[in-house]
């Protein structure tokens, strides 16, 4: 049984991202997604709500099969819209991934109890006491 993380991550393995700028204000990720899906298969658009240090607005999208990256940005660069020529650039810095969650092993409820007081009246489990640091003399 494969889990939704490990195709998540299958696909950020074998994806290509790129850095798109220079477009609409008005332009949603389902605007930007067809014209790019001409040049390859996008499988994911994300327009962040902030601007870039120039001022505009930018966006990533994730493309698969991609034999050649570099033929892909100047094919993306021909593209106009509206009055605007679209920008576009390898992406500089990946995200890393996540780290997988940890699995605790189950412990057995009477492994817990092998020191404890439960154990000690039930007389289950009472390890032979051998060179005890006090003694059992009072004390003087």
């Amino acid at each position: 049984m494969h889990s939704f993380r490990s195709k998540e991550d299958h696909v950020v393995r074998i994806s290509k991202s790129v850095f798109v700028t220079n477009f609409p204000n008005n332009f949603g990720s389902r605007d930007l997604w067809k014209p790019c899906e001409v040049y390859g298969k996008v499988v994911d658009v994300f327009i962040p709500n902030r601007k870039s240090k120039a001022g505009k607005r930018f966006a990533f999208v994730r493309f698969i099969r991609v034999e050649d990256l570099d033929r892909l940005i100047c094919n993306l660069c021909t593209l106009w819209v509206g009055r605007f020529h679209l920008h576009a650039n390898a992406v500089r810095y990946e995200r890393s991934p996540k780290p997988s969650p940890l699995v605790k092993s189950p412990t057995s409820p009477t492994s817990n109890l092998a020191g404890s007081y439960v154990a000690a009246v039930n007389g289950t489990n009472i390890p032979p006491v051998i060179n005890a640091p006090f003694s059992c003399s009072p004390a003087r």
